[in-house]
């Protein structure tokens, strides 16, 4: 059963690079257009479901994908996942894979607040071990702002995950400007890594193991 279990995280790892990747050659090579982050989730889901069935590994084996996928906790809301998905084999276990989704456009510059949303989002899906048991925090930008900018105010140096950055697990992260939200710690530790940092819409896909359930 361990052995399964981990089979079948490392498919649903291979679904998501494969699908991630492959969106992202598409909207390189002019295949695609992507002006929004609904039309960002749309063609990752779209995609998704092709490269699941690349991982099916039995003729009775299902998949299934959710778009906007609320969160409950005893009936109380907490948010919605962006990308949900889960193989489901004849004996009814399940594995599930939650992705949270941030487009980033030099035109809509909301900062630092898109900064803070990304921590935010990181901190949703680790502690979303009910629904999910693997994590992916996808990030996509013009702006280099986000990628390799040379620093950040101290107000709001701590909400960074430019190409190389790392966050330590258990560091408190604090929006010391304005009241747009509480400080932020997360549970697992993690390395910023951008794709084709040079690219004109480069990307930053980060895997988050959930590890609690509760609201954020």
């Amino acid at each position: 059963m361990y052995n399964q279990d981990k089979m079948s995280l490392v498919r649903l790892r291979n679904i998501v690079n494969l699908a991630v990747l492959t969106l992202f050659r598409q909207i390189g090579g002019g295949r695609v257009r992507c002006e929004s982050e609904a039309t960002l989730q749309l063609h990752l889901g779209r995609i998704i479901s092709t490269a699941a069935d690349l991982e099916i590994i039995s003729e009775r084996e299902t998949f299934s994908i959710e778009l906007e996928k609320p969160l409950r906790s005893n009936g109380w809301k907490r948010g919605r996942i962006d990308v949900w998905f889960r193989l489901t084999d004849d004996e009814a276990r399940e594995w599930r894979c939650a992705i949270e989704l941030k487009f980033f456009k030099r035109e809509n510059h909301r900062e630092p607040n898109n900064r803070y949303d990304v921590f935010k989002d990181i901190a949703r899906l680790e502690q979303c071990a009910d629904v999910a048991d693997i994590g992916f925090m996808l990030v996509a930008t013009d702006h280099r702002h986000y990628v390799d900018q040379g620093g950040y105010s101290s107000d709001m140096s701590d909400f960074d995950f430019r190409h190389e950055r790392q966050y330590g697990a258990g560091t408190t992260l604090t929006y010391k400007t304005g009241a747009y939200g509480p400080p932020i710690t997360l549970a697992g530790s993690y390395a910023f890594r951008w794709s084709e940092c040079s690219s004109a819409l480069p990307y930053m896909l980060l895997e988050i193991p959930p590890v609690q359930t509760g609201p954020v």
